[in-house]
């Protein structure tokens, strides 16, 4: 008959003799893995003909042929079995013959429990103009000039009072109340007494309503900044107590449970015992397998924290969880957990 050995990562190997074994955690037991993960009676590790098998008895973190969790399953050489966190190596005295029997006699079959890993209206803001410019004032020509006749044989003798080239003089042509000849390209005078029109600029400026407009976008950005600011700062103040909560979900995901039963504060590990932690994980799925946890409601008083939210499995079973935390030397612990009915998504 084949002779199983456990070959731990380190240390010496355990050879099991007779037809059955209990592994755990009690003293009692054939095989004693004295830690946390192992449950107190774990595994039963019986001989099958000329092969061996590993049933699980109802442990809280498992029995593991391979990483693949099972309820029971026949053992075959060279495989790893791991209770709860604690991993071994099977042997066997001699293979061939046990290759030789399995050959022969059909292996029962694994009991899979679960995997190990987890207008015509204007524009608005447009100025508002009448449809048409009123018309300018008209502007009268200035007099004609005279016709210039032809030009004198003999100019008169210059005079004191009148001396050709001087200043103020005119030609003798020209009568001396004759108006002003207009210089060439400039714009034609205004009769006295009458003011022209500026010319109308093509830009256009803006009306009340895009001021109106204007000052409510930026009041309501404000206000929007404002909340913002303020929502960020709760959640802040919130974040420690959360990632507490967080933390504590993913050790027990994970399967550690006496990291996550020393999260509790002293006061509730006084009132609630390891086993009495460990039965209450086991009974809701969103502990023991938590996939999502999401807290709507978040408080914060000095040294103590209320959470309340949903707590979803991996199955996909919701369940709705409050968890109350007061602050330990410095730290966030969990000082009251209530978790309530599951409900399917």
């Amino acid at each position: 008959m084949a002779t199983l050995r456990l070959v731990p990562a380190s240390g010496s190997p355990v050879e099991v003799k007779g037809d059955s074994a209990l592994v755990g955690r009690e003293p009692g037991c054939d095989v004693v893995v004295s830690d946390g993960s192992v449950s107190r009676k774990h595994a039963r590790l019986e001989r099958r003909g000329s092969g061996w098998a590993v049933v699980d008895q109802g442990s809280a973190n498992g029995t593991f042929l391979d990483s693949q969790r099972v309820a029971e399953a026949a053992i075959q050489s060279g495989q790893e079995i791991r209770f709860g966190q604690v991993a071994f190596r099977a042997e066997f005295e001699s293979d061939d013959d046990l290759a030789a029997t399995m050959m022969a006699t059909p292996s029962p079959a694994v009991t899979v429990v679960a995997s190990a890993e987890m207008t015509s209206t204007p524009a608005l803001g447009a100025p508002r103009f009448p449809a048409r410019a009123p018309a300018r004032p008209p502007v009268s020509a200035p007099p004609p000039l005279p016709k210039a006749g032809p030009p004198p044989l003999a100019r008169p003798p210059a005079t004191a009072k009148q001396v050709p080239g001087a200043a103020g003089s005119l030609p003798p042509h020209v009568p001396a109340n004759a108006p002003p000849r207009p210089r060439v390209g400039a714009p034609p005078l205004a009769p006295v007494g009458q003011i022209m029109a500026p010319p109308v600029s093509g830009k256009k400026g803006k009306g009340p309503i895009f001021w109106v407009l204007t000052g409510c976008c930026g009041c309501l950005l404000l206000g929007v900044m404002l909340a913002a600011g303020i929502f960020g700062t709760f959640f802040l103040s919130t974040q420690a107590p959360a990632t507490a909560v967080q933390t504590q979900l993913v050790e027990l995901r994970r399967g550690d449970l006496e990291a996550a039963y020393n999260r509790l504060s002293s006061e509730l590990q006084a009132q609630l015992p390891r086993d009495e932690f460990e039965r209450l994980v086991q009974e809701h799925p969103g502990l023991k397998d938590n996939k999502d946890a999401t807290f709507w409601s978040r408080s914060i008083n000095n040294d103590k924290a209320k959470l309340s939210g949903i707590l979803t499995s991996q199955s996909g079973e919701r369940e709705t969880a409050t968890f109350e935390l007061v602050k330990e030397g410095g730290d966030w612990r969990v000082s009251a957990i209530r978790v309530g009915d599951a409900a399917s998504e």
